[in-house]
């Protein structure tokens, strides 16, 4: 085996090799990577191993990352040359003893081990590993220090004693870490080494491996300074110790553990937790359902999170997090995912990497947040604005058009006073009345900013009584002759039969004299046509123009505040008409809808129930 620090090197290799293993996460440099025809094997993550491969590497590319050795052993297995693995497969077999009273413990090891196709043998105690070995002499032995009867340092004593079996390399394991006792100890009994074992293996592995390259025996055994018993003894006392110390730490974990549950139960936000080793993704419960899905509809994948990522998003995402855990960039990305229903929602991402000793990111964790609502509060206090802003400059129009005509008279009623030439009282008269047509219109546009100011608060005060509604809209369409006439407009009544109901009679005479302004507003120079019937339950008034019609997508909005249907720049008007007109019907217990076909009109059609509001709100 060699080790070269880049690619270039491959082309003066004192040895050929017959397999590169590749770290994928160093930096390569070149376009096209070239592997001089070597076959290649490489540890790279999710996001390294795809940029390899839009780089053109030809390489295989181990599915876990980082992989346990024994993975790695089966990747170089696989990717061998025809005649090396014949090589390999011919060299003598070797067989290794294992000696451990657990048998978890003997199972795992067994499993790491299967990788290295060995011959294994085990033994559940010392004795019977001891009368194994004798049998059959194995290559390497690995043997727990706590095993009842014959313990490891004495098996490994007996072993050393035997001419057959004294250069057998051993191995002693524990569960704990060795302090510098337990390495003497270790090497007074002739032991090869002792190492910690843990459900990885990895430390039993690498020493297992190093073992068998050397070859080597052990020291021969310094009898004069052993002292097997105390110090056994010693070291179940620190097992004691640890162990007290693990149930205090799991009592801990456990309840770190209820306290994580319970906030990412109670939180809004879901949390989800990407490992880089195994390439699992899980995702709370409470983000699934924020998605609309059962947790076993979701496969626990980064292809399958990356699959609910909208297109438009998903190479944005990737590229927050190859530099989050390339180059440790902040992860703080905004996307859309898919909901179960086909819909995306906008989310907000953060997150962050944990890195191993060597810097190496294995795990990476972060919460998602749902801000598609407040997006669309955002969104709709973005129009609330811009229709405020719009309201207050025709406001400001409305108010200042009779304020303009109302001066103009004034200046003209002072100067012909001051005249020398006498004026006439005719000519004075008129343009007091046109002044006062103007206070009029003023006063009107006053009082329908406060009463909308009103009504934005709270329903309308009625003062109901026992009101004839075909006289109200008789005298609602008498008063609206003038206006009428100077629209051209001709307003049309049909035979209205005495319908009597508990109305205010007050209210309801806003109510007419805004849908016929309304009508004679959008249709000038058309009729207008007025209707009543009475029904069983209720009275209908429809009120009918001829003019320009309005749009489909604008009827929903258009009995609200500020709310028009065309633009404020062809025609004036604060856009209050129709929602008092709302409100005041609504008040009564009643509604007003409107139908229309764009250039064609539009009638609208009030519904008023003969007994008046269900809960009175009444003015004494």
């Amino acid at each position: 085996m060699q080790e070269v620090d880049s690619l270039a090197a491959l082309a003066r290799p004192v040895e050929r090799p017959s397999v590169m293993v590749l770290d994928g996460s160093l930096p390569l440099d070149g376009g096209v990577l070239e592997t001089q025809g070597v076959p290649t094997v490489v540890l790279a993550s999710a996001l390294d191993r795809e940029r390899l491969k839009q780089r053109g590497l030809q390489a295989t590319f181990l599915s876990n990352w980082p992989p346990s050795l024994g993975e790695l052993v089966e990747g170089v297995r696989a990717a061998l040359p025809p005649q090396a693995r014949e090589a390999r497969d011919s060299a003598p077999q070797v067989t290794l003893l294992i000696a451990d009273d657990d048998p978890i413990s003997r199972k795992l090891l067994q499993l790491h081990l299967a990788p290295f196709h060995f011959e294994v043998l085990s033994a559940a105690d010392g004795k019977t590993a001891l009368e194994l070995a004798q049998r059959r002499q194995p290559t390497l032995i690995i043997a727990d220090v706590l095993m009842p009867g014959l313990d490891g340092f004495r098996l490994c004593l007996a072993l050393r004693k035997d001419p057959r079996l004294s250069n057998v390399p051993i191995l002693l394991t524990h569960v704990g870490a060795p302090d510098e006792l337990d390495l003497r100890m270790a090497q007074n009994v002739g032991a090869n080494g002792f190492v910690r074992r843990t459900q990885e293996g990895e430390e039993v592995l690498h020493a297992l491996l190093r073992e068998l390259r050397s070859g080597g025996a052990a020291a021969a055994p310094l009898d004069h300074s052993l002292s097997c018993d105390e110090h056994l003894y010693g070291m179940v006392r620190r097992l004691e110790r640890q162990v007290g110390l693990l149930a205090q730490a799991e009592r801990s974990a456990r309840e770190s553990e209820e306290r994580y549950r319970l906030v990412v139960a109670g939180s809004y936000d879901g949390v989800w937790d990407w490992d880089l080793r195994q390439q699992t993704l899980w995702c709370s419960p409470r983000l699934l359902e924020l998605l609309g899905r059962r947790p076993e509809e979701f496969p626990g994948t980064y292809d399958a999170f990356l699959d609910l990522t909208h297109p438009e998003d998903r190479r944005r995402v990737e590229q927050s997090l190859s530099a989050h855990l390339e180059r440790g960039v902040p992860y703080d990305v905004s996307l859309r995912l898919r909901h179960a229903d086909g819909s995306y929602h906008a989310c907000v991402s953060r997150a962050q990497a944990m890195r191993d000793a060597q810097g190496r990111p294995v795990r990476m964790a972060g919460i998602i947040n749902d801000v598609t609502e407040q997006l669309r509060l955002f969104r709709e206090t973005q129009e609330a604005v811009r229709t405020r802003d719009e309201f207050l400059s025709v406001a400001a129009h409305e108010l200042r058009t009779p304020l303009t005509a109302l001066r103009l008279r004034l200046q003209g009623v002072n100067a012909a006073m001051q005249a020398d030439t006498p004026t006439s009282p005719d000519r004075i008269s008129q343009a007091l009345v046109s002044a006062d047509r103007q206070v009029q219109r003023l006063t009107g546009l006053v009082d329908t900013l406060l009463d909308v100011s009103q009504l934005q608060s709270h329903a309308p005060l009625l003062q109901l009584e026992q009101v004839d509604l075909a006289a109200v809209v008789r005298e609602a369409v008498a008063r609206s002759e003038q206006e009428a006439s100077r629209a051209g407009c001709r307003l049309v009544m049909s035979p209205m039969p005495s319908t009597l109901g508990r109305w205010d009679p007050v209210r309801l005479a806003q109510v007419v004299r805004h849908l016929l302004a309304n009508a004679m507003k959008f249709g000038p120079g058309k009729p207008v046509e007025v209707t009543l019937e009475a029904r069983p339950d209720a009275a209908v008034l429809k009120v009918r123009d001829h003019g320009i019609g309005i749009e489909p997508e604008r009827l929903d909005a258009l009995f609200q505040r500020f709310e028009r249907a065309v633009p404020v720049r062809h025609y004036g008007g604060l856009g209050l008409g129709l929602y008092r007109v709302r409100r005041i019907v609504e008040a009564h217990g009643g509604a007003v809808t409107v139908d229309s076909v764009l250039g064609e009109g539009a009638t609208f059609h009030v519904r008023l129930p003969f007994e008046g509001p269900s809960v009175s709100n009444t003015r004494l």
